[in-house]
């Protein structure tokens, strides 16, 4: 898991291509739990099924960990983003 100050190993920007499209979704979003958690179900299918490599495992999981934590900070930080 990453943030803005301590990318983490999976850092989307530093794995990025020059010209590579991106989407960024940040934990103040209310659905950032359940969306990478989704995300994180999904792959987890794709890698027992054969369609990913058995390595994503690590990648999922640091998407759990980084739902619960995403949701922990916007527990904890409730409107400070709101000017």
């Amino acid at each position: 898991m990453g943030t803005k100050e301590n990318p983490g190993k999976f850092d989307c920007y530093a794995n990025a291509l020059p010209d590579e499209p991106m989407f960024v979704l940040l934990a103040r979003d209310p659905d950032f739990r359940r969306l990478v958690e989704e995300w994180a179900i999904k792959r987890q299918r794709d890698v027992y099924c054969g369609e990913r490599p058995m390595s994503d495992i690590e990648l999922i999981n640091d998407a759990y960990a980084c739902a619960i934590a995403g949701e922990t900070w916007r527990r904890m930080n409730l409107g400070k983003w709101r000017k």
